[in-house]
């Protein structure tokens, strides 16, 4: 993997390209950065996903100023041909001389992981695979809680997509909102979200903390989905499950995908994806993130090094709120690795043309 480093200076100037109180323009002062810690076909896989969607839109880009189709033929086009060419060297000049840096906030942000998990199911239910994954109601139902849901509310409809083997991967998968579901003659299913009840978002393993339920420490090893130790304890204390997750009103419903794994311009790139909130964000925007990644060995952490890289805002979640962004890892172990252990604290800047 090439890294080269750089000092990028970052040129205050007039911020009417923006709109959003939320991106703070840096001042004229040096940063010095690693310019990107990826190859550079990912980045241009990245752009070519959302290009199409921008580059019909006369709107602005959420949160400024500038048009979608203005920013997808000054800030994308440019940054897709330098990618595509394998180009660090003009790359790292392009953020250095023609992109206005703005900081996301006044803060520092809390950078998180997310993947695509693979759990066992079954098309149709027995006595291995009892726990649905449902279809979005196409009625009032559709706004049931949680609770209501997991107290029968859907049963009967014929509503259910999938029947997993264990009922916290379900919930995992409700975290994670896609996934692979692999059948009992082997085939590949992935699921996607198909939206949710538009309750508000709860996260189980903090209400656990907040019970005193889990154990102080890092996290144990684990192969499976989800929160390690919230796993475990609902292993050991199966009841409490439905308890927990009931006290989260939100439900995502799913349907069946060509690849899992999706965001707002169809499926995401290792790496190069971020869910970002999209009241601090413009959606479809290049950032540059400056924080640490996880080094995996064998499905193990063995320690942080720097991860500093050009992304883009292509996914949102229920979870992903104010000084927080969500990067898409992707589908192996390392990417799980990450999403069970990844919240570092970094810095993050939309990067818009001068």
């Amino acid at each position: 993997m090439l890294r080269n480093s750089l000092v990028l200076v970052a040129v205050v100037g007039c911020a009417s390209s923006t709109a959003n109180a939320q991106l703070q323009p840096v001042a004229a002062e040096a940063l010095t950065v690693t310019c990107d810690d990826l190859d550079l076909p990912s980045l241009a896989e990245a752009i070519e996903r959302e290009l199409p969607a921008l580059e019909r839109s006369s709107a602005p880009l959420p949160g400024t100023t500038t048009t979608a189709r203005d920013y997808a033929a000054r800030a994308l086009r440019p940054i897709l041909a330098l990618a595509k060419a394998d180009d660090r060297a003009h790359l790292c000049g392009t953020l250095q001389y023609s992109m206005k840096w703005l900081h996301v906030g006044a803060d520092r942000v809390l950078f998180t992981a997310y993947h695509t998990p693979t759990v066992r199911g079954s098309l149709t239910r027995d006595a291995t695979y009892r726990w649905p994954l449902y279809r979005r109601p196409k009625d009032a139902a559709a706004r049931d809680t949680t609770a209501q849901i997991l107290g029968g509310a859907l049963a009967g409809r014929g509503l259910e997509l999938v029947w997993l083997a264990d009922p916290y991967d379900a919930l995992a998968l409700h975290v994670e909102g896609a996934g692979v579901v692999q059948l009992p003659d082997g085939r590949a299913f992935p699921v996607g979200s198909d939206g949710h009840n538009g309750q508000a978002y709860q996260n189980v393993s903090k209400l656990l903390v907040a019970d005193g339920k889990l154990p102080p420490g890092p996290p144990p090893p684990s192969h499976a989905p989800g929160n390690p130790k919230a796993r475990a304890y609902f292993a050991a204390h199966p009841a409490d499950l439905d308890v927990y997750w009931g006290r989260n009103p939100h439900f995502v419903f799913f349907r069946s995908v060509a690849k899992a794994g999706g965001g707002k311009y169809g499926a995401l790139v290792a790496g190069r994806s971020v869910a970002v909130d999209e009241s601090r964000v413009p959606m479809g925007a290049l950032l540059y993130l400056r924080a640490q990644k996880p080094i995996v060995a064998d499905g193990t952490i063995t320690g942080w090094q720097p991860m500093t890289r050009v992304v883009l805002g292509q996914d949102t979640g229920a979870g992903i709120r104010g000084q927080r962004m969500d990067v898409y890892f992707g589908e192996d172990d390392v990417a799980l690795a990450a999403a069970q252990a990844m919240t570092v604290q970094g810095d993050a800047w939309v990067l818009m043309p001068k």
